[in-house]
């Protein structure tokens, strides 16, 4: 199949004048996957400062990444002239997937107890970082990338959390005893 004309029908305007369409194409892409990153890092800040709303801002995340990754695969199964009523079968089924997977997460929370606030963010975030990620492996590399990204995110979070304890402690007690040292030296 050398011909680039998508269906056999009429040209493609993209793919004319030396390919600048498909340049535009790939850069129009890629700000797509770097403003989904934009959100992720906002959603991070949301799950820091307010872990139990997070939970919706990650719920919210989760139709926006599947119709970016819908998208991105509808055009990819276009311009290879693939059926695109599977493409986007599958892929509705993979976030629909997310989706009862936060469901769950969030019926753990309030019905069992067995996950607390802080978990129910970072857990969220790792079900969408995975998904993302999966997304990437079976529909669009970048995706990959994405993925990835959030679970350093989510790993960089928890590490955070934990470490932040062992920063403060020392630094105040050193304020503190610079603070002694200076008014015991008046």
């Amino acid at each position: 199949m050398s011909d680039n004309r998508p269906y056999g029908s009429t040209p493609d305007p993209d793919m004319s004048a030396g390919g600048k369409g498909f340049v535009k194409k790939v850069h129009t892409e890629e700000a797509i996957l770097i403003t989904l990153m934009a959100l992720s890092a906002i959603g991070i800040g949301v799950t820091y400062f307010k872990p139990a709303e997070s939970f919706w801002y990650w719920a919210a995340m989760a139709p926006v990444f599947a119709a970016v990754s819908i998208y991105m695969g509808w055009s990819k199964a276009r311009r290879r002239g693939e059926g695109m009523s599977r493409i986007i079968r599958v892929q509705i089924l993979h976030w629909l997937g997310l989706l009862a997977a936060l469901i769950l997460i969030y019926f753990l929370f309030m019905r069992t107890g067995r996950i607390d606030y802080n978990q129910l963010a970072l857990i969220s975030l790792l079900a969408l970082a995975l998904t993302t990620f999966l997304a990437g492996v079976h529909f669009e590399w970048r995706f990959m990338v994405v993925g990835i990204v959030l679970g350093v995110c989510v790993a960089g979070a928890a590490f955070v959390e934990q470490v932040v304890w062992m920063i403060v402690i020392p630094i105040v007690v050193a304020l503190v005893l610079i603070v002694f040292w200076w008014k015991r030296s008046l």
